[in-house]
């Protein structure tokens, strides 16, 4: 007898294969339009991101360095 659950559970690891696809393609699609950006000229990280990066920092490591900028 076949089991009612196996098409649910090969469901479910086709979507979380799917996931983690997704999320490797938007980190690529960033990379690209990072690069791109870079090329023009523009700096690839805005100064909201690199204020949110130094407040992330405060809570891992100490950096002397950055809180004198």
């Amino acid at each position: 007898m076949r089991s009612r659950t196996s098409p649910n559970r090969r469901a479910s690891h086709r979507s979380d294969a799917d996931r983690r696809q997704r999320v490797h393609l938007r980190d690529l699609c960033d990379e690209v339009l990072a690069s791109f950006h870079a090329a023009q000229g523009q700096d690839p990280i805005s100064e909201q991101d690199r204020e949110a990066a130094k407040e992330l920092l405060k809570g891992v490591a100490p950096l002397p360095r950055l809180a004198t900028n």
